[in-house]
């Protein structure tokens, strides 16, 4: 799953431009998803809701790796894997209110 923010207007939620379903439907299955990888994570309600709705759904997710930024086509190439430009506190922070309240035992990375 990408978003990709150098693809957006100012204007435009980063949803609608990637066609991510923030409301999954009743029929989206997720019972064998065993990895979750978000390139473009930001810590924003409807992505960490998102993130949390897998996890429940998801019974046999093992991990979830998330990026901060996905390197994008319109940018300068660049070779290096995309960082999460957080402190470790904060991703600590993001990874408990992810759990919060959760029976998921999926490992969080946050790179």
């Amino acid at each position: 799953l990408s978003r990709r923010s150098c693809e957006l207007s100012k204007t435009e939620d980063s949803a609608e431009k990637t066609n991510v379903l923030w409301e999954p439907s009743e029929d989206s299955k997720y019972l064998n998803l065993k990895l979750l990888v978000m390139n473009g994570f930001k810590e924003e309600d409807k992505v960490m809701n998102y993130v949390r709705l897998v996890m429940v759904r998801a019974v046999v997710l093992k991990r979830i790796e998330l990026y901060d930024e996905d390197p994008c086509k319109c940018s300068a190439i660049n070779h290096e894997p995309p960082r999460f430009l957080v402190d470790e506190a904060s991703k600590q922070r993001i990874r408990e209110q992810l759990t919060h309240g959760s029976s998921s035992s999926a490992e969080i990375i946050i790179g």
